[in-house]
């Protein structure tokens, strides 16, 4: 009876397994890796065999952890490498260092994905201090590792040399090393390579292999630049977990990013939100210091007639009045036509407040919250300061700052404004805050004109809105404990010429919309251009000759990964031809050059298509754009969503997708399929086009 429940489990639990390919891929005698051509003799591959199964077995939770990561951070790694033209399989060096984790910690005290000493990462030009540390920080660190192997390269003049070397330094690695492997595009492995060596091609075809065959992540990670916000402030933001957010971003040992410098946040996401997300970092705004437009200040008396006429401004929407010189408390209520009490509760004083000359006070209740979310407190300010800044009430500014008084407030520390400070959020400070800046005040004039007054029209008597007049001249105005109080009745007076505008605000200039400019699309049946291949040259060196990525040329050529490059080979380098019969679909491809103030999501808007159509069609990753770049916006005239880059009789591999699939999807046999492909195994990569007829 066991037996039977035991036989049962194991069909039952099968199909869910079989659901992955988690076969172990075999190791070649002869692979090119690191843009080298390596030869290994049966011992040596082997091990290597050894290693690769090692790595992939057994099946749990911490290789399948493993391999996520690389999904989530191999697109960004991979474009740092290319741009610094490095050989892509150095990426997977970054595994074999630290499995990825921006953490990781070495018994040598090497630290961060490439796992740099303090003393090496500050000679690369990281930021190491209590603030930040970009030995963390994937981007900085990333191509701090690139310009360490170009550094080594210059020397070895091998990218396989330069993987030993970045283990052992150069002075190490140049004893193990062959001399003959200087300049060499084919080298041997064996019994006298280094075991770091063997385990870095391992981690290359056994994670390769893995890869291809994996079901892409239901979940990402996201690029947010920003100079100067906080974690907090992006997770309220984009409505994320902070302790993820935090988790992701490691580098930062502060509450916010040091300003002056852009950083990239990455945002761990849902695939379900990804539009949502990369919308709302388009039209994201930076927050330097919130204070910098308010308060929001409009001159409303234009010329007084005695000195016991009130100034009046608008202040953030509300009535204020200005302090003149020798103002007190009691004589700007005096002036405002209501008790002290009032002035003193409208404007959160006590009677020892010593009014300041040329600050706007207010004379109606102010805001339960404020026109923006955070404010980012300067030397000398206090939370009195900020509710008149903002025209917020301090008793709600406290609250939102769970504050039950007043207390010193530190410089940089991040102000809630609109609504309550999470209970599990500690305090937010800004390290780097601007310099110290007073609450704005008027220049105030020591004498006034004075002029005969005119009775005033409807219209500007109706200055204090939502308020009603009374028989005795003056304007009833409702405070905190609802009583009515007056206010005076504003007279009009004829004044002469003077224009006063305490602050201009200019509307900004549209961007300049470049006209759309349709291309017509190239045909395949150009004549083709071609290189043949002569002594010493490999992939990459030929890809950079031509401007071509290492996978375009392969794509191009129908090569996978353990293709190997041979002496007299013709390949073809002109990306509007491939070694496939298709021909390219009619129609044009719509370019846009980038203006000032444009950003992915304005242009998806723009061209009726979605951000992640654009990003794809020009190899984006993440969604900063370059005033003056030219970018497709449109493919063959018809919405982004029906774009194909398959041509007739090929396939284009995807993630997940195996030679077997694809024999299946099309009926064709699996030997047949190897064979009208050149393919001596079953590895194929992502973005291969196959021919399937």
């Amino acid at each position: 009876m066991k037996n039977i429940i035991l036989l049962f489990s194991a069909l039952v639990s099968f199909p869910i397994f079989a659901q992955v390919d988690y076969s172990i891929p075999e190791t070649p005698k002869k692979i090119e890796f690191a843009n080298v051509i390596v030869n290994l003799d049966i011992e040596t591959q082997k091990k290597v065999g050894n290693y690769v199964t090692s790595l992939l077995t057994p099946q749990n939770s911490y290789l399948e952890n493993k391999l996520e990561l690389m999904q989530w951070y191999f697109p960004y790694i991979e474009e740092i490498l290319e741009q610094e033209n490095v050989p892509d399989d150095l990426k997977y060096l970054a595994v074999q260092e630290s499995a990825l984790k921006s953490d990781a910690l070495s018994s040598s005290a090497a630290v961060g994905f490439w796992q740099f000493k303090e003393a090496t990462g500050t000679e690369l030009g990281l930021v190491i201090n209590n603030n930040i540390d970009e030995r963390k920080y994937l981007f900085a660190s990333t191509k701090a590792a690139a310009d360490y192997f170009k550094k080594n390269n210059l020397i070895f003049k091998n990218w396989i040399s330069c993987i030993y070397a970045y283990n052992q330094g150069p002075t190490g690695a140049s004893k193990a090393i062959p001399e003959s492997w200087s300049y060499a595009s084919e080298v041997d492995f064996n019994k006298d390579t280094p075991e770091y060596l063997l385990k870095a091609l391992a981690h290359r075809i056994a994670f390769e292999h893995r890869l291809n065959r994996l079901k892409a992540s239901p979940r990402k990670l996201l690029v947010y630049p920003t100079r100067s916000k906080s974690l907090a402030q992006i997770a309220v933001e984009l409505s994320v977990d902070l302790s993820e957010l935090r988790q992701y971003n490691l580098w930062l040992n502060s509450a916010s990013t040091p300003s002056g410098k852009e950083y990239k946040v990455l945002i761990p996401i849902s695939l379900a939100r990804e539009q949502e997300i990369l919308e709302l970092i388009s039209n994201r705004k930076e927050l330097v210091s919130s204070d910098k437009d308010f308060p929001v200040l409009v001159k409303k008396t234009l010329v007084t007639t005695s000195d016991d006429q009130p100034i009046l401004y608008d202040i953030n929407g509300k009535v204020g009045i200005l302090a003149e010189p020798g103002d007190e408390a009691s004589q700007l209520a005096s002036k405002a036509g209501f008790p002290l009490s009032t002035f003193l509760k409208l404007n959160d004083l006590d009677d020892k407040h010593i009014v300041k000359t040329g600050r706007v006070y207010y004379l109606e209740k102010k805001a339960k919250k404020a026109a923006v979310e955070f404010h980012t407190a300067r030397k000398g300010q206090t939370f009195w300061d900020i509710s008149q800044i903002y025209g917020i009430r301090l008793k709600k500014l406290l609250k939102y700052n769970r504050l039950k008084s007043p207390e010193a407030v530190q410089p940089g520390r991040v102000i809630w404004l609109q609504k309550k400070r999470p209970k599990n959020q500690p305090v937010e400070i800004i390290e780097e805050v601007l310099t110290e800046d007073e609450y704005p005040t008027i220049p105030v004039e020591t004498r006034y004109e004075r002029e005969d007054v005119v009775s005033s029209d409807p219209v500007e008597e109706d200055l204090f809105n939502n308020s009603s007049k009374t028989n005795s001249g003056v304007i009833k105005l409702s405070t905190d404990d609802e009583t009515e109080v007056e206010k005076p009745v504003v007279k009009k007076v004829k004044p002469k010429p003077q224009p006063v505008q305490p602050r201009v605000i200019e509307p900004r200039p549209e961007p300049v919309r470049t006209k759309p400019v349709a291309i017509e699309s190239y045909e395949t049946s150009r004549e083709q251009r071609t290189h043949l291949v002569r002594q010493g040259e490999t992939l990459f060196s030929i890809s950079k000759q031509y401007g071509l990525s290492l996978s375009e040329l392969r794509r191009l050529n129908n090569m996978s990964s353990n293709d190997i490059l041979k002496y007299g080979d013709e390949l073809i380098v002109n990306r509007n031809s491939t070694r496939s019969n298709g021909n390219s679909s009619g129609g044009g491809i719509v370019y846009h050059n980038v203006t000032k103030g444009e950003t992915l999501y304005s242009l998806s808007k723009q061209y009726n298509t979605s951000v992640g159509n654009i990003q794809t069609w020009n190899d984006i990753i993440g969604t900063n754009i370059s005033i003056g770049e030219r970018l497709i916006v449109s493919q063959n005239g018809t919405d982004a969503n029906n774009y194909s880059p398959q041509t007739p009789g090929t396939h284009t591999v995807s993630k997940g997708e195996t030679l077997y699939s694809i024999s299946k999807r099309y009926d064709i046999p699996l030997s047949q399929l190897k064979s009208i492909n050149n393919l001596n195994s079953n590895i194929i990569e992502i973005g291969q086009v196959l021919r399937v007829r």
